[in-house]
């Protein structure tokens, strides 16, 4: 979320964001948020329904830390700090970019 800014992006935490006529979604499940919220634009609310139906999609995560705000701490502590590498990385890309 830090190097958003840096592509002219405005963080949000929803799980499917629409923009006017842009629709994205950030995180692995949020992709079928994704699919299921442009179903319903393009067919209709019922059809993307059925079709979360259909696929028995009724997420319920086993633990509440998927977001930083609702992750323990020491979590949070450990997922940054496995993270490092790739954050550095994703800078240098964006550095080199700029």
């Amino acid at each position: 979320m830090d190097f958003l800014p840096a592509f002219g992006a405005v963080p949000a935490f929803e799980r499917v964001v629409r923009d006017g006529s842009l629709i994205t979604a950030g995180g692995v499940t949020s992709g079928i948020d994704f699919g299921l919220v442009v179903v319903a634009e393009l067919l209709g609310r019922e059809e993307a329904e059925t079709i979360q139906l259909c696929l028995e999609y009724a997420p319920a995560p086993p633990f509440n830390a998927g977001l930083p705000g609702s992750a323990p701490a020491a979590v949070v502590e450990a997922a940054k700090a496995r993270m490092l590498g790739s954050r550095a990385e994703r800078k240098a890309l964006i550095d080199h970019g700029s």
